[in-house]
């Protein structure tokens, strides 16, 4: 393949994003539907009996059905001059490969955080009857605000099957050797155990700089890997808390009636843990406020000076809990688009989402969050007919470490997607945003400053799916979750 190609005269080939076992990825122009797409190309020697294309075509279908924030949706697919192809959300980011290759070992908390984020992938896709099969760093995706993507489901058992009947029924494992479970390099396929098999590892990889079983080729690990136990995780990492090295242990048990039998109660546990966790390895020095607006309401003063020893305890903190203390009146964002607070409020923590959600928030001392709405002014950059909305909370906490462990759960865990939204009322007020905001293409920002953890989610007036409007909702949410916060208060 080259770049300019068209698939199937709707996909032009922009440019390779890598090349693997299965085939080729490819950056692609939807000319149809005008967005930037991942066109995966499987390469299978030519395999494209019916059998097998009526399979890949179920496995698509399933596939599509997963509709989360944490996994990379699949848009449609196809057959091109004899090759099967895959049209995917194209995610931009960073492999957990190229992360841990850069990083690893990773702190505690960021380490499960990252893990939930998978998991909560994983749920997802169990519940829609989607098996992953090949979870491995190389098929999480970091993206630059901090969440987890999880990317091609439904490919790994397809790709197995049609393997399998190229080399006369001899079966071809589906999963890596190093995260794969030990019953997919047996005589069985494997379930959603197995996916949680390779969660483990994944966070065992996270935590000690490597994966639980190594070798000289791959041969060596599946050997070790059906043969012997997984090494204790606090061997490479002393000093963890119990319960984490515990469900490690739990996870890569070879037998899958011993692993924990659900990605539902993973999760349960993560969250749990990754609440319990206390960030020891971030800086104890407070954070510099984020930078001001470029853009101030001519008639306020300037804001006070930085306090940052008083920011970051509510004992000493004189910030009133408002909108107008915490959030900006109007902003400019990085594109030079003006936005305007049009509707703001101060609400209970219960309103701020589904119940395990606001249990969270309330376990950590948050009871209320201050509310704003934001909308795209008119302007030379603006885009009048379809404005950008941005729906931002506030949550304060007793102290900045608990805010720092808020983020974590909000955050880096991907549960800020679940936060309620929040709109203009007709006639003034807040109202919550109907079930379609929901649905629509979507972005979030969050950032936490001494005491305060903001929230921002973005989208467009036309709820629109069109991922390629990606741009314009990453810099409304990043620019007013960066000017959040109670530099905005000018004092007495």
């Amino acid at each position: 393949m080259e770049r300019g190609k068209l698939i199937v005269d709707r996909y032009e080939l922009i440019g390779r994003l890598g090349r693997g076992g299965m085939g080729e990825v490819w950056a692609a122009r939807d000319r149809v539907l005008h967005r930037e797409v991942a066109l995966k190309l499987l390469d299978l020697d030519g395999i494209t009996q019916s059998d097998l294309t009526r399979r890949f075509e179920r496995e698509a279908v399933a596939a599509a059905q997963i509709v989360h924030p944490n996994v990379a949706a699949l848009y449609d697919r196809g057959i091109h001059d004899n090759l099967l192809f895959l049209v995917m959300e194209k995610v931009d980011g960073q492999t957990l490969t190229a992360r841990l290759q850069a990083e690893s070992p990773f702190p505690l908390t960021r380490a499960m955080a990252i893990a939930s984020g998978i998991c909560t992938a994983l749920e997802a896709a169990h519940r829609a009857q989607v098996i992953h099969y090949d979870i491995k760093p190389h098929n999480v995706i970091l993206t630059g605000d901090g969440l987890v993507k999880v990317i091609d489901f439904g490919i790994a058992g397809f790709v197995q099957a049609a393997f399998t009947v190229a080399r006369s029924s001899q079966l071809t494992p589906a999963g890596t050797p190093e995260f794969g479970a030990p019953e997919q390099f047996l005589t069985e396929r494997g379930d959603e155990r197995s996916d949680l098999y390779a969660l483990g590892g994944m966070l065992f990889a996270m935590l000690a700089g490597r994966p639980p079983f190594t070798g000289h080729n791959s041969i060596a690990v599946v050997r070790r890997k059906l043969d012997e136990e997984a090494p204790p995780l606090d061997a490479f990492c002393p000093g963890l808390p119990p319960e984490v090295t515990a469900l490690v242990a739990e996870l890569l048990e070879r037998d899958p009636d011993r692993r924990p039998q659900s990605a539902q109660q993973v999760q349960q546990r993560l969250q749990a843990l990754l609440a319990s966790c206390t960030a020891a390895e971030a800086p104890t020095t407070a954070m510099p406020p984020p930078p001001r607006t470029r853009l101030m309401d001519v008639t306020r003063r300037e804001p006070r000076p930085p306090s940052p020893d008083s920011w970051n305890r509510a004992s000493t903190d004189e910030t009133p809990f408002t909108p107008d203390a915490l959030l900006p009146r109007r902003f400019t964002n990085d594109l030079s688009i003006e936005f305007a607070r049009i509707a703001e409020g101060t609400r209970l923590s219960r309103e701020a989402g589904p119940s395990d959600l606001v249990g969270e928030l309330t376990r950590r001392g948050c009871t209320e969050v201050v509310v704003g709405v934001y909308t795209e002014q008119p302007g030379p950059h603006a885009t009048p007919e379809n404005p950008v909305h941005v729906s931002v909370q506030v949550f304060a906490f007793p102290d900045a470490a608990t805010a720092r462990d808020a983020h974590g759960y909000l955050g880096d865990g991907g549960a800020s997607w679940r936060l309620t939204m929040w709109s203009a009322r007709d006639g003034g007020g807040l109202a919550p945003c109907p079930d379609e905001v929901y649905r629509s293409y979507r972005w979030r920002y969050s950032q936490r400053v001494h005491r305060y953890l903001t929230v921002a989610l973005a989208y467009r007036a036309d709820l629109t799916n069109d991922g390629s409007i990606g741009p314009w909702l990453t810099a409304a949410a990043r620019r007013v979750a960066l000017s959040a916060g109670p530099q905005n208060h000018h004092g007495a």
